[in-house]
């Protein structure tokens, strides 16, 4: 078998335009031994014939069925490379596992069943076991191509139906060599994307945000749509660390108008603004996976942010420290539009917000008063605890 990855790519195309016209040409072949009769590897003669089958059959395909038999020619694709040598088949490799992944998100789309995406979960896994395998130097081992498919198997990941780490447990451990100068940039931007979306879905806030700064500063300029992409989920994970997007830079990259508003509210201690915002765009936060992240963690900061507004509307840090509960109440009511709001209810989110250290001081519960802390009341939110992957 010829070791020549780049040309065997351009033989084995999965773009839809291609196979349509390898169909065209092969609908009257009942047999593909002409095409395989010379090959002395028998497991790349079936990668073949199957690769070959597929092309002919798919377009007239359901896409379930269509993702089943595209499944098998990547199970034949990973026996080929189980039994390979070296790097050179990387080429090939991307070109079946891109087509994998986007098999299975069109077969999502057409059935609405997650099915799929575990297949490819789990194609993908074997794939990735069989690239960490090589013990050979880096250089030109198959590891190389080890971080763009853990990339791809962390995307497929947030879509199956288990728990995220049960797929993705293994492309985590191809982050202790993503530094190594032998990766390009292209696939440590891509690897870091989807490692910060799934740090993001499991609250490793911290993490998530140094992931996805890297992509995002990472990303070339040109590229604008991608950089715009990163940036949805780099506001999210900032905000909930206490650190909001200007103005200009949601104009630069023409960021939806929602986190123009979320970012408002958020600054104002306006909770129940907030949670409107958030309620009329849940289906665009769902499908960007940050919906609940948003929904559970911001409303204890937004909380802080209020009884902060609160101070310094009533001038309390300048003429003392101590804050009458009843002040307190009506501000949280407010923020929150909960009338019906009593005294426990709020004295829970101060305590909350005290033990977290997001407000620094003490409730004295008979008096009804909050003695703040002379120094720095109010720390700055990013300065607070860590919220990183261990």
């Amino acid at each position: 078998m010829f070791s020549n990855g780049e040309a065997l790519a351009n033989l084995f195309v999965f773009s839809d335009q291609t196979i349509e016209i390898i169909s065209s040409k092969l609908q009257d072949v009942s047999s593909f031994d002409p095409y395989t009769i010379l090959m002395t590897n028998a497991a790349f003669a079936q990668f073949t014939e199957t690769y070959l089958r597929y092309a002919r059959d798919s377009p007239a395909l359901a896409e379930d069925e269509r993702h089943k038999l595209l499944c098998r020619v990547a199970e034949l694709y990973i026996a080929v490379q189980a039994g390979s040598l070296g790097n050179w088949l990387a080429p090939v490799m991307r070109s079946v596992s891109m087509a994998l992944c986007q098999s299975a998100q069109r077969t999502y789309a057409a059935i609405g069943d997650s099915g799929a995406y575990t297949q490819t979960a789990s194609l993908l896994l074997r794939l990735l076991i069989d690239l960490l395998s090589d013990g050979s130097p880096i250089e030109s081992s198959k590891k190389l191509g080890s971080l763009f498919v853990a990339a791809l198997l962390l995307r497929i990941s947030l879509r199956t139906s288990a728990a995220p780490g049960a797929y993705a447990s293994k492309a985590l451990e191809v982050k202790r060599m993503w530094d190594l100068p032998v990766f390009s940039r292209r696939d440590r931007t891509s690897y870091s994307y989807w490692l910060g979306r799934y740090y993001l879905v499991c609250y490793y806030v911290d993490s998530a945000r140094s992931q996805l700064e890297y992509a995002f500063n990472s990303c070339p300029a040109w590229h604008f749509h991608n950089k715009r992409a990163i940036l949805r989920h780099l506001l999210v994970a900032n905000m909930i660390r206490g650190r909001l997007p200007s103005l200009q830079l949601l104009e630069k990259y023409e960021m939806e108008p929602v986190y123009a508003h979320l970012a408002y509210h958020f600054r104002k201690g306006n909770l129940a603004g907030f949670q409107h915002v958030l309620a009329e765009n849940l289906e665009f936060f769902r499908s960007q996976g940050n919906y609940l992240i948003l929904l559970e963690r911001t409303e204890i900061l937004i909380y802080r942010n209020a009884l902060l507004r609160l101070c310094r509307i009533q001038a309390y840090l300048e003429r003392g420290q101590t804050v009458p509960y009843k002040d307190i109440l009506v501000a949280f009511r407010l923020s929150s539009q909960n009338l019906d709001m009593d005294v426990l209810e709020m004295e829970s989110i101060l305590l909350s917000l005290i033990s977290q250290k997001f407000v620094l001081g003490y409730l004295f519960h008979h008096q009804q008063l909050v003695n703040l802390a002379k120094k720095q009341p109010f720390p700055p939110i990013m300065s607070v605890g860590k919220t990183g992957a261990t």
